[in-house]
């Protein structure tokens, strides 16, 4: 059961660009949430056009918001990242492997 609300978890709190946690993590005003570098890299392409879209709902924003981390979000990855290192401990401890979020039961 853990393993699984664990693995909820993450599926919320991963970016939609590169797929992994958040990194830096930052929410446009749509609220949708991306890695400070995935969204800049996104958005740098839209530069020429002048208008910036979010990846997921395709929402324009004119002129390009100013992105600043999300510090209660970056907060609940690395708690998320501390339960699966704690997961994965007690693992190890009874059964002399190591499992990730994701594995099969």
């Amino acid at each position: 059961v853990a393993q699984k609300e664990n693995m909820m978890a993450s599926v919320k709190i991963s970016c939609s660009v590169c797929l992994d946690l958040l990194k830096e993590p930052v929410t446009v005003p749509c609220g949708h949430s991306y890695c400070m570098s995935c969204i800049e890299t996104y958005w740098d392409g839209d530069d020429q056009r002048g208008n910036h879209s979010c990846p997921q709902c395709r929402k324009t924003f004119f002129p390009r918001p100013v992105l600043e981390k999300n510090i209660m979000l970056a907060e609940l990855v690395e708690e998320l990242k501390r339960i699966e290192l704690r997961s994965d401990l007690c693992y190890s401890m009874f059964f002399g492997g190591t499992r990730h979020l994701g594995d099969n039961e």
